[in-house]
């Protein structure tokens, strides 16, 4: 008997092309999973885009644009179940049914709902309409948790600020599994990302395309020296502490700006001219307009084929949507088995319809 693969389930929130802080927080640990031949499930979670929304946005289309660029970073949608989150039904009505046993003092402890009370400084009345909070922000670890349970994923790999959502939906499956006395819901584990959290050009905590300190995976070299040329480094190189090079040991010494060109250049140039750096930084050289165009260089060459994959003529609008359909038809049957055992569990019996 063949051995049952891990299930592997990571969710990719639609957010168009993507950046330097993309690529190495989560999009090059999705291909070292691949590539161990793991059962990955890798969602785009456009639902959860929906949460806060004010106004329409073309999440379609920002989809598509995004999906491309993962494609040309070498996910293989044949390798990889990559698919739509709306694409699958049964995840909303997993969702119903787990939300008739989440209670509103669970939801309440998601941080995501409490960061966002108090960003709006609002406490529970909220004005006249009483709390201003949508029913899908703070219903939204439910929805989270429907979207693990229902691959039946072994591992979610996650960062810390992720890490709840997944404890949140252990302790709804157990509870699930404990009201209905049935193990229907496979318990999953939440495991740490093996990631690199890249700081923004401004040398701010995070990169991001919304605090415009960003590094496009697909910009031109003209942009790539352009955006690398602004960054701050007006600071005169102060003393590193210790003989090591290793980047997670002198790049906390620097100001924040330029370490995170130090960042860069460790993730994209070979190790000697990494280390010819940081000896110039050491020797406090006049250096800053050397280090910066050969880190442009460096981005360029790792750029270069990535974006020539992702104009690929195999790497189209059209692929994209055809692979998604091929693969929202590959995850629907295990779905279904999930949403179908906990509707029996729960004594409302298998769908009629779909039977």
């Amino acid at each position: 008997m063949t051995k049952k693969s891990e299930v592997i389930l990571s969710g990719i929130r639609p957010t168009g092309r993507l950046h330097y802080g993309n690529y190495f927080g989560a999009v090059k640990q999705f291909l070292d999973l691949q590539a161990r031949g793991l059962t990955c499930y890798y969602f785009v979670a456009d639902y959860h885009a929906l949460t806060t929304i004010k106004e329409r946005v073309d999440y379609a289309q920002i989809t598509l644009d995004m999906l491309r660029t993962y494609v040309a970073c070498g996910l293989d949608p044949k390798k990889s179940i990559i698919y739509r989150q709306s694409d699958l039904p049964a995840t909303t009505e997993l969702a119903l049914l787990l939300g008739m046993i989440a209670n509103i003092g669970f939801l309440e402890r998601g941080t995501t709902y409490k960061d966002t009370i108090a960003k709006l400084g609002v406490g529970e009345a909220g004005g006249a309409e009483g709390n201003p909070i949508s029913y899908g922000l703070l219903g939204s670890p439910v929805l989270m948790a429907a979207d693990i349970l229902i691959v039946r994923a072994d591992k979610v790999p996650v960062g810390d600020d992720q890490r709840q959502h997944v404890e949140m939906a252990i302790d709804l499956a157990q509870k699930f599994n404990s009201r209905f006395q049935r193990e229907v819901l496979h318990i999953p584990a939440a495991v740490a990302r093996d990631a690199v959290r890249l700081p923004g050009l401004d040398g701010s905590a995070k990169m991001g395309k919304s605090e415009n300190n960003d590094l496009g995976l697909l910009d031109d070299p003209k942009l790539v020296l352009q955006k690398i040329k602004a960054v701050q480094t007006a600071t005169d190189p102060g003393p590193i502490e210790g003989e090591s090079n290793d980047p997670d040991r002198v790049i906390p010494q620097m100001p924040p700006s330029v370490g995170a060109l130090y960042r860069l250049l460790s993730l994209t140039a070979p190790k000697d001219v990494f280390e010819d750096f940081v000896g110039k930084y050491r020797r406090k050289e006049k250096f800053y307009g050397t280090l910066k165009t050969t880190l442009a260089e460096h981005v360029n060459t790792f750029n270069a084929p990535i974006i020539a994959a992702y104009h690929s003529p195999h790497n189209t609008e059209a692929t994209v949507k055809e692979f998604l359909v091929e693969n929202a038809k590959r995850v629907t049957p295990v779905a279904l088995e999930t949403v179908e055992s906990c509707r029996e569990a729960m004594g409302i019996g298998r769908s009629l319809y779909r039977a």
